[in-house]
C-alpha cells in the first residue's frame, strides 16, 4: 500500500513536471514559428508595398526589422503594443515615430523571451532598424536607465533621431506585473543609413 502510493505520486510528479516543461517548450516553438512566419510576412511587405499579416487572425503587422549584430538578434517588430503583438515579437509603441522621421522611437519586448538580449546590451552597440522601404537607420547605445511608470513619463518628442528599447524590470522578477521598466536608450548615427 505505501509502495503504491509512493509510486503514484511519483507518477503524478513525473506527469505534472512533463506538462510544464512542454508548456514552457510550447512557448518558445511556437515564439521561434511566429518569427519564420513574421520574417516572411517581413519580406512580402517590402516586396508589394502593403502590410501584410503573418497568419489571417493575427492582429498586428510588420512595421520594421531589429538587429543587434553583435548579440546576433534578428527580429520583426509589430505595430503595436497589443498582448498578441508584444507575445510574438518586439512591439513598436505607434504613440512615437518611425525612425528617419525626426523624434524618438519607442520599442518594447518581453525580458524572458523576444527582449532577453537587452540585459547583455553595453554602451558603445550598435542597433538597426530596417524600415518598409528598406532603408536602414543605425543606432549608438549610450545610456541605459530605470523608470517607474506610476510616477514617470518618456517624451517622444525630440529634436535629434533617439531609440528606446523597454521591457520590464527587474530581469528576475517573479511577475511581470512590477511598475519598473528598464530603458535602452541610443542616438542615431547621421550619415549612415544604407
Amino acid at each position: 500500500m505505501k509502495r503504491s502510493l509512493i509510486l503514484l505520486l511519483a507518477l503524478v510528479l513525473l506527469l505534472g513536471g512533463g506538462y510544464f516543461g512542454f508548456q514552457s517548450f510550447k512557448i518558445e516553438l511556437k515564439a521561434r514559428v511566429a518569427q519564420v512566419l513574421l520574417q516572411y510576412a517581413w519580406h512580402k511587405t517590402i516586396k508589394t508595398g502593403e502590410d501584410q499579416r503573418p497568419w489571417k487572425s493575427f492582429d498586428g503587422t510588420p512595421i520594421l526589422r531589429l538587429t543587434i549584430p553583435r548579440h546576433e538578434v534578428d527580429q520583426i517588430v509589430l505595430a503595436g503594443t497589443s498582448g498578441q503583438a508584444l507575445a510574438f515579437g518586439p512591439a513598436f509603441h505607434e504613440e512615437s515615430e518611425l525612425p528617419g522621421t525626426g523624434g524618438t522611437t519607442v520599442l518594447s519586448s518581453h525580458r524572458d523571451s523576444h527582449g532577453v538580449y537587452i540585459k547583455q546590451l553595453q554602451k558603445g552597440d550598435t542597433v538597426k532598424l530596417q524600415d518598409r522601404f528598406q532603408q536602414w537607420h543605425s543606432y549608438t547605445i549610450e545610456d541605459f536607465s530605470i523608470l517607474n511608470v506610476k510616477t514617470d513619463t518618456i517624451s517622444t518628442t525630440n529634436a535629434k533621431e533617439v531609440l528606446l528599447i523597454i521591457t520590464c524590470y527587474p530581469f528576475n522578477a517573479l511577475t511581470s506585473r512590477t511598475p519598473l521598466r528598464y530603458v535602452v536608450s541610443a542616438s542615431q548615427n547621421l550619415g549612415n543609413r544604407s
